[in-house]
């Protein structure tokens, strides 16, 4: 007999992309039909927006998974993030835009693409 730590379970990100569309839908069909139903219309939402995210977060043929090569340094400023947002939740509405614009400098500012130079084929010239 196999314990459960011995068997490999894989996850199908498709069905989890699937799973988070049909949860957000949900969602958004209560909110549309009936606004009596805040319960489940927030449950559906929280769900699918949790689920978007591990879809996003799991690997895909090209890339690993958006976990694996996340260095202590970003994992402590993440968790010292949370802490901030939860003692100072006010901070949200200066910290965002703040977020937002140095994104877009952090985009437009960086560093080009290393092109490679071409090699040139070996033998005499």
């Amino acid at each position: 007999m196999e314990s459960m730590s011995d068997e490999k379970i894989t996850i199908n990100r498709t069905m989890v992309g699937l799973l988070a569309l049909v949860c957000l839908g949900a969602s958004l069909t209560i909110w549309l039909v009936g606004p009596t139903e805040q319960f489940w219309r927030a449950a559906f939402m929280r769900v699918g927006l949790l689920m978007l995210a591990f879809w996003l977060a799991l690997p895909t043929r090209s890339r690993e998974a958006a976990w694996a090569n996340v260095s202590p340094k970003i994992l402590i400023g993440m968790a010292l993030a949370i802490v901030v947002v939860a003692i100072r939740p006010n901070a949200v509405k200066v910290a965002v835009p703040i977020l937002i614009v140095l994104a877009i400098v952090g985009f437009v500012l960086r560093p080009p693409d290393k092109q490679r130079p071409k090699t040139r084929p070996s033998g005499s010239s």
